[in-house]
């Protein structure tokens, strides 16, 4: 009642402001007596859309009043025998489906769920508060809520319940089930064969008091195995432990095993992991800062978006010390100049970034021909040991000239330079001379010539870019598309240049979480390519290994994502235009899930009191569903507009 008091309030003071701005405000016109009540009727209904109000003559019944939510995440398969969470509410469901209700599914997504029979509990998150909204939104008024409880966005979900117009009951479905599994696997790489490893298994679950047994398994043999206090329900925790030896060099693949103890749920109770051995990662954009600034912060993600190659950065910190970047895994593990060298003599793209003149003689073989590099040059020394003749830094603001050059990359640069660029620094000036392209142009003053702060060069073994100012970061503060834009082209321009370290289109994660796209690598000169993939045999001794589930063809060149796969361990062959295979390797899909971390909630906590005006039943149906009020409100603005236009009004 005090919505339409409040709608009767507004109304009337839109009706008296839009007839006042028409005899007040506007030019006394003929037509004016037709165009404020069309501003009128324009806010009364936006007024009725804000205030949530019914539609009159929509009135509600059976199943467009009455939602049954019924939970389809994995967890409602826990538990032994006939009585399931799953069984027991999916019966449940076909009761009151046959009551009139309607049935929608949740979990991480929201479904209609038109027939149960076909419907399969196997969502990986268990989201409440999406499905309410959503049932709300569909003019529900009697919620039924079928699940094991076990919510993750509970706080969520009491905020929605606070202002949801509709009764909602919860109904637990099963017993509790006591579970303990794993949640994820970490296996840090080891250069040496011989050196003992260490692995991160996240566990979770148990009774209180309880201890759980945990296997690692290399390549499917058990290597060492122990125990570990239990977390107890809805905790967490995460175990560090000692790896042996491994038994031969390259990518193994381990597993974390739970076993031995009381559990109602074998999804989770295992964790697969890939670590390297031996091995030192071939290919990919390598960045070396020698002296570290913000520019590879902001740099390397970029490259890594816009070639699709595995990024690895090293920062100098120091004689025979580096800091590494990239991937989260590998993030500030300190290395020597060594594994740096390794890494520098098989990239696909390297990245030379703060090239001074106090280079001793193992950074300058850093730059060595026959490379596809680009270069950040500091300091005039520097550059003539590069074979560019320069002049000293010049001080000051230059800022971009908007207008691109004639280049190799000016397609992808055109119009990608807005002129409040923030400037660049410390610009050192190379003369003009053959063989020296310039993509970009900056000035300090209008009248000035034009400075290339960015010159391309093709050399005898490879192609080279030479950055000769400071300060592109900034950039991707303000002009986060004109960064993108510009190194995406450099680094396209390098890229062209047949490859002189072998290129590897790959899974960009080796363990893919359950039900998410697997995204793959594809180097700028293998699209194209076809990528054939087959089950691999796993410890279980798997009967459908071998058998191919996915052949793709990647035309395009990036990141580019397929649909998800079921869960196991997979081979994967990369093929080229003429059926020949050119590499391959393997990637998991986790059968790890983290749907049962979350305790199991007391219905009576999020069941809140209602009001008399939510009794269950049907009801009107709200205005905000209907599309004509939508419609109506355009309709009332075009009329409106037409008008003024002909009175003379604009």
């Amino acid at each position: 009642m005090m919505r339409w008091a409040l709608f009767v309030l507004l109304g009337a003071g839109a009706v008296g402001y839009a007839r006042w701005v028409y005899r007040s405000m506007e030019l006394p016109v003929a037509g004016r007596r037709f165009l404020w009540p069309l501003r009128a009727a324009t806010l009364i209904v936006l007024l009725a859309l804000l205030l949530d109000l019914p539609a009159p003559g929509s009135r509600l019944a059976g199943s467009s009043a009455r939602w049954v939510l019924l939970d389809a995440s994995l967890s409602m398969t826990a538990g032994e025998g006939p009585e399931t969470p799953w069984r027991v509410a999916s019966a449940r469901a076909e009761e009151l489906r046959d009551e009139g209700w309607r049935v929608v599914t949740f979990g991480a997504d929201v479904e209609l769920a038109d027939s149960l029979e076909a419907v399969r509990p196997e969502a990986s998150a268990t989201r409440l508060a999406p499905a309410l909204t959503l049932a709300a939104e569909g003019g529900a008024r009697n919620i039924r809520v079928l699940s094991d409880m076990r919510i993750e966005d509970r706080v969520e979900v009491r905020g929605v319940l606070d202002a949801l117009p509709a009764t909602v009951a919860f109904e637990s479905a099963g017993a509790s089930v006591l579970n303990a599994g794993v949640l994820g696997l970490e296996v840090e790489d080891r250069s040496d064969r011989q050196a003992d490893g260490t692995a991160f298994v996240d566990v979770h679950g148990g009774g209180s008091g309880d201890t759980l047994k945990l296997e690692i398994r290399e390549e499917g043999r058990a290597v060492t195995e122990t125990r570990v206090p239990a977390p107890t329900q809805g905790l967490r925790r995460t175990v560090e432990v000692a790896l042996p030896p491994a038994s031969e060099p390259g990518l193994l693949r381990y597993e974390a095993v739970l076993s031995d103890h009381a559990d109602g749920f074998a999804l989770d109770d295992r964790a697969s992991a890939y670590g390297r051995v031996g091995l030192d990662e071939e290919g990919g954009v390598v960045l070396v800062s020698l002296r570290p600034d913000w520019e590879p912060r902001y740099l390397l993600p970029v490259l890594e978006r816009t070639t699709g190659l595995a990024p690895r950065g090293y920062l100098r910190a120091g004689a025979d010390r580096f800091v590494t970047m990239g991937r989260a895994a590998d993030r500030g593990i300190p290395v020597d100049s060594a594994t740096v060298r390794r890494a520098v003599r098989g990239a696909d793209l390297l990245v030379l970034h703060g090239m001074h003149a106090d280079l001793s003689p193992w950074e300058r073989a850093l730059a060595e021909p026959g490379t596809r590099k680009l270069v950040f040059v500091t300091d005039q020394d520097a550059a003539e040991a590069l074979g560019l003749a320069t002049t000293s830094p010049r001080s000051g603001e230059w800022y971009v000239v908007p207008e691109v050059p004639a280049s190799p990359i000016a397609g992808e640069l055109a119009g990608m330079f807005p002129e409040d660029l923030p400037p660049l620094r410390n610009l050192l000036v190379a003369p003009e001379a053959d063989g020296l392209l310039r993509p970009l142009l900056v000035q300090r003053e209008s009248a000035e010539p034009g400075e290339a702060p960015l010159y391309l060069r093709v050399e005898e073994r490879g192609r080279t870019a030479f950055v000769l100012a400071s300060g592109f970061w900034r950039w991707s503060a303000r002009g986060r598309g004109a960064y993108r834009a510009l190194w995406a082209g450099v680094a396209g321009w390098l890229l062209r240049e047949p490859s002189v370290a072998g290129t590897d289109v790959r899974p960009t994660s080796l363990v893919v979480p359950r039900g998410e796209p697997v995204e793959w690598r594809i180097p700028p000169d293998r699209a194209g390519v076809r990528v054939r993939v087959r089950r691999a045999p796993d410890m279980d001794g798997d009967e459908s290994a071998g058998e191919v589930v996915r052949d793709t063809l990647f035309a395009d060149a990036g990141v580019v994502a397929t649909g998800p796969m079921d869960v196991g361990a997979y081979r994967y062959t990369v093929l080229d235009s003429a059926a020949d295979s050119v590499s391959g390797g393997r990637f998991d899909v986790s059968t790890t899930t983290a749907d049962m971390l979350p305790a199991a909630v007391d219905p009576d906590e999020l069941e809140l009191p209602r009001s008399s005006s939510r009794e269950l039943g049907g009801g009107d149906r709200p205005l905000r569903t209907l599309p004509w009020p939508y419609l109506l409100i355009i309709g009332l603005l075009a009329a409106e507009w037409v008008g003024r236009r002909k009175s003379g009004l604009r």
